[in-house]
């Protein structure tokens, strides 16, 4: 039988449970004030899907709260099916991609793939090149930066620098904009070429500078 073939795919009530059993793994708790105990399902003809109430602040919520399934109005099931898609599939898959699987509309499959992105990010900081390990670095340019108009040269162009730590083969991709605050970074102030070859033999002023740096998104 085909994994797409269960239950959690195709029924909105199986959809929550099975949420339910990864976010809640001790049973419904309240988002608001943390209540475990007086908690219970609600279940009127008119109450949405996986409705709980908590008897002590008196609130209803669901698992979506606090989650990318948060504000949504897309099915439960068809969110599990996007995630599935996303992860099963080697090479990604686009949004247009998940439009004409899913059969939603483009703005809808941008919407959910862009969260399930942000659900994936690893936002664990650690030491690029800790213990002497080698830092491979490279930088490019891409876009253009805000404010600016086209014209010859790389100027008016975003900078970007890539680091892989050889050891872990963890990846960090971050805008170099406020570079030029960092008096330890060697760069060429024309052209914003950085090559960070001394990063391994410097963990103590570069290394800390780049963990503090959110993963850019592209």
């Amino acid at each position: 039988m085909s994994i797409l073939s269960r239950a959690e795919f195709h029924n909105e009530e199986k959809a929550y449970e099975y949420v339910e059993a990864r976010i809640w793994p001790h049973g419904a708790t309240c988002p608001k004030c943390g209540e475990r105990e007086r908690v219970s399902k609600m279940g009127g003809k008119s109450t949405r899907t996986g409705t709980y109430k908590c008897y002590k602040c008196r609130k209803p919520f669901t698992v979506k709260v606090g989650t990318i399934f948060e504000s949504s109005h897309v099915p439960m099931h068809i969110w599990l099916q996007a995630i599935y898609l996303m992860c099963a599939s080697k090479k990604g898959i686009s949004s247009n991609q998940l439009h004409r699987t899913l059969g939603v509309t483009l703005k809808t499959a941008w919407f959910m793939s862009h969260r399930i992105r942000e659900a994936m990010r690893d936002d664990n900081h650690f030491d690029f090149g800790s213990g002497g390990g080698v830092v491979e670095a490279d930088e490019t340019f891409i876009g253009k930066e805000p404010g600016q108009s086209p014209r010859r040269g790389v100027g008016w162009k975003m900078k970007v620098m890539s680091l892989v730590d050889r050891r872990t083969g963890r990846p960090k991709a971050l805008s170099l904009t406020i570079c030029a605050k960092i008096p330890s970074c060697r760069y060429c102030a024309r052209m914003w070429r950085v090559r960070l070859l001394f990063i391994a033999t410097r963990p103590a002023t570069i290394i800390p500078w780049v963990a503090s740096f959110p993963p850019m998104k592209l």
